[in-house]
């Protein structure tokens, strides 16, 4: 993460009022003791007062939470992802429940760019074209290992295509919790072969071509799901 670095109308932001979350805007709390994690979201922020959003739902458990309580927000900001370290500051509960936290001195914020490629660890079936001489041979199960919205690193014990070959690339990827199937168009641009314990494992590099609409923002989606969960904004699925 970089602190105090992103660039906003020419300035460098260095509050979180600069950075303008918006109101409503999802809030993930990390609490420490008890340890845990919630999703709430933002009503209102004062510099140098406080950041106020609506307190945490648990249906029939009274959280054992009290004020002075330490914890890590994490939220988005336009492009940006930060986080800060706060304490809650009060507890209220009228007319509605919410909190109030530590106006942040600092905040830490990655930005979400365009090509980031995230790990995964991703079930793919590989064909080809039908009228391809080794069309015999596929469709190939495989592994994704990172991907991007223009392309992917697939793994496999054998070769899959020469630098430039049209492959066909399919996926059942889950995206806020529905599932969702990617048919991606893909050319090989480079191979090389590494060890992987007892044999060899072929890694190719492709970049997704001619993607039809639907399967462009059905990747996206993942994309940018993953993402969020390896930079701690999202939790794996089934932590909240």
């Amino acid at each position: 993460m970089t602190r105090y670095q992103p660039v906003l109308d020419g300035q460098v932001a260095k509050t979180l009022a600069e950075l303008r979350p918006q109101i409503g805007e999802r809030v993930r709390l990390e609490m420490r003791s008890p340890r845990g994690r919630y999703a709430v979201q933002l009503i209102g922020l004062r510099e140098g007062g406080s950041v106020v959003v609506s307190a945490p739902r648990v249906s029939g458990t009274q959280l054992p939470f009290n004020e002075g309580a330490p914890l890590t927000v994490r939220l988005m900001a336009g492009n940006w992802i930060c986080a800060f370290e706060t304490r809650l500051l009060k507890i209220v509960t009228t007319p509605y429940p919410h909190w109030h936290l530590a106006y942040p001195s600092q905040v830490d914020v990655h930005r979400v760019r365009h090509h980031t490629r995230v790990p995964v660890n991703l079930a793919v079936s590989v064909d080809v074209d039908e009228m391809d001489p080794a069309a015999a041979g596929f469709p190939v199960k495989a592994w994704c290992t990172d991907i991007h919205t223009s392309g992917a690193c697939i793994e496999a014990n054998r070769i899959l295509g020469k630098v430039g070959q049209k492959l066909f690339v399919s996926a059942r990827v889950s995206v806020n919790g529905i599932d969702q199937v990617i048919l991606a168009p893909a050319i090989v641009r480079n191979t090389y072969e590494s060890e992987g314990g007892s044999f060899s494992v072929i890694s190719h590099g492709v970049e997704f071509v001619d993607l039809e609409e639907d399967t462009r923002l059905i990747l996206a989606g993942f994309v940018y799901q993953q993402y969020l969960v390896e930079t701690g904004y999202l939790p794996t699925e089934g932590a909240l």
